[in-house]
């Protein structure tokens, strides 16, 4: 479920090139495509606890992946306002992942093996997105745009139905009398529920400071990594998205790794620490990306920067969990990835602004490159992990 909820956030920004020529709009607009997801998943964020408790996490995922089913179906409509709704369903679909994932994981995860665990959920993001940069270009190149859409909406589905032998299980415990009518998920101590998850551990402010420069960097990569090598570089759109697909895959192995690393090492912030500084590294390594580079390198260049950008969110979500108190995990998650989306939303947008004001990619993603430096000195300030 952590691999098709990716799916459908990764794959209108693949197919960004095509999907904004059919909209009528400049090519920098998708990052408000992306930003629009990010707004989704923040709303769920803020208001979907009661859900959690009610229904159990494995029938809120199975909700999210039929929203997200639906809301890809609604973007093939290529008509632009239509496009931003369906990528905030998305972002709405998304937003079970965190929280009913951590519910799940904190119960059954082996202590000792805490960060490799949750890294091992995580993988699933970047391999969604290897998915996406494989399979919807191609189905582009063949039968169109709206088919890349289609195709990633029937595996969404899929899933839907794969799950379901898990149900009984894991969702024994929702409690069924918990409030969620709308008047109850939209009540102003939900909306204000993130904040108050900041307080729920004393190094908690610190590492969801850190999350937000993380995100700030993936949000910006994942967003115009392939409209920046099409509409910018001159690289076809094919090639694009196996670069991208490169990118997330290594992704997925080296969240597992890092994840591993972490546990072996014992120390999660000493990890972030090193993720930081690789992400702002390779962020300005894109940045000076150029269209007389030699395939080779631009191939090499995903390759890192899939560790480097991307590897930071289960050891982030695993040390979410390990310092919050074991009765509000998800209650921390929520909260704490909150913010993380919220630069998703920020980023993306901003980087929009920033291309169509100045010309320059290279500008924004430099612009982007100095939030994980800040990331380093605030998860030194987080004692002990």
């Amino acid at each position: 479920m952590q691999t098709t909820a990716a799916l459908a956030t990764r794959v209108l920004p693949v197919l960004g090139p095509a999907v904004t020529a059919a909209a009528g709009v400049p090519a920098e607009s998708i990052g408000h495509v992306a930003a629009a997801g990010a707004l989704g998943t923040m709303w769920f964020l803020m208001s979907g606890s009661p859900l959690l408790a009610r229904f159990g996490p494995i029938r809120l995922l199975q909700a999210g992946g039929v929203l997200g089913t639906l809301a890809l179906v609604l973007a093939t409509t290529g008509f632009w306002p239509l496009l931003l709704m369906a990528a905030f369903l998305i972002g709405v679909a998304y937003g079970p992942s965190p929280p009913a994932g951590s519910d799940i994981l904190n119960r059954h995860a082996p202590s000792g093996h805490r960060s490799l665990v949750f890294s091992i959920k995580q993988s699933g993001v970047p391999l969604g997105g290897a998915m996406a940069g494989l399979l919807a270009p191609a189905a582009a190149g063949l039968w169109g745009w709206q088919t890349g859409l289609l195709t990633a909406a029937a595996v969404v589905g899929a899933s839907v139905l794969a799950v379901q032998p898990l149900r009984a299980g894991l969702d024994a415990g929702r409690r069924r009398d918990e409030p969620a009518a709308p008047g109850t998920v939209f009540a102003f101590e939900r909306l204000v529920a993130p904040f108050r998850a900041l307080r729920l551990a004393p190094g908690m402010p610190a590492l969801t400071a850190a999350g937000f420069a993380f995100a700030m960097v993936q949000g910006a990569v994942f967003s115009f990594y392939v409209t920046f090598l099409t509409a910018d570089l001159g690289f076809g759109l094919v090639a694009a998205g196996a670069a991208f697909a490169l990118m997330q895959g290594v992704g997925v192995g080296s969240r597992v790794v890092v994840g591993w690393v972490a546990d072996r090492i014992g120390s999660a912030r000493r990890t972030l620490t090193l993720l930081a500084l690789g992400s702002a590294t390779m962020a300005t390594v894109i940045a000076f990306h150029g269209a007389d580079w030699p395939w080779p390198a631009v191939l090499a260049a995903a390759a890192v920067s899939g560790v480097a950008v991307s590897s930071w969110n289960g050891v982030y979500l695993a040390e979410v969990a390990r310092i919050a108190p074991s009765a509000r995990v998800g209650e921390a998650t929520a909260g704490s990835s909150f913010f993380a989306f919220l630069a998703y939303a920020v980023s993306p947008s901003l980087c929009s602004v920033v291309i169509a004001s100045t010309g320059s990619y290279r500008t924004a993603f430099l612009m982007v490159a100095a939030a994980p430096l800040g990331a380093a000195l605030l998860l030194g300030r987080i004692r002990g992990g």
